[in-house]
């Protein structure tokens, strides 16, 4: 089964710091530039964090996995995590936390990215 195929999700990667210009007197101007619609695949991961006298905790890690075209710096920016139909499947703002490379026998076959949330939609920072 082609990695393609498992892409259900699109997203928005913008990258921040980049030129977008310049002004009257040859100096540039930085900004952001979003690619929209990027094919993509969100998930959560559960990973048991610690057994007490009081239960467990989990900790759960959201992560984006990204074809092998698609690479990502670490200051990007990522939102709008959508099925194909526009639903939301995560809210709000994330930076890549973990960008992992994962290759097959010879070339690389897709990226894995650990996800940190930064900001809701409305640009609420979450605490």
């Amino acid at each position: 089964m082609r990695f393609e195929r498992i892409l259900t999700h699109l997203c928005t990667i913008v990258l921040t710091g980049q030129k977008i210009g310049e002004t009257e007197y040859g100096k540039p101007i930085y900004g952001e530039i979003p690619i929209e619609n990027v094919p993509c695949r969100a998930d959560q991961i559960k990973r048991r964090a610690s057994v007490d006298q009081y239960g467990v905790d989990f900790i759960t890690e959201n992560i984006l996995f990204l074809g092998p075209d698609q690479q990502i710096p670490s200051d990007a920016k990522i939102k709008d995590i959508q099925d194909l139909q526009g639903n939301i499947v995560l809210k709000g703002v994330y930076s890549p936390d973990n960008v992992r490379p994962v290759y097959s026998k010879v070339r690389l076959h897709h990226y894995e990215i650990t996800l940190q949330k930064e900001s809701d939609l409305d640009g609420e920072k979450e605490s």
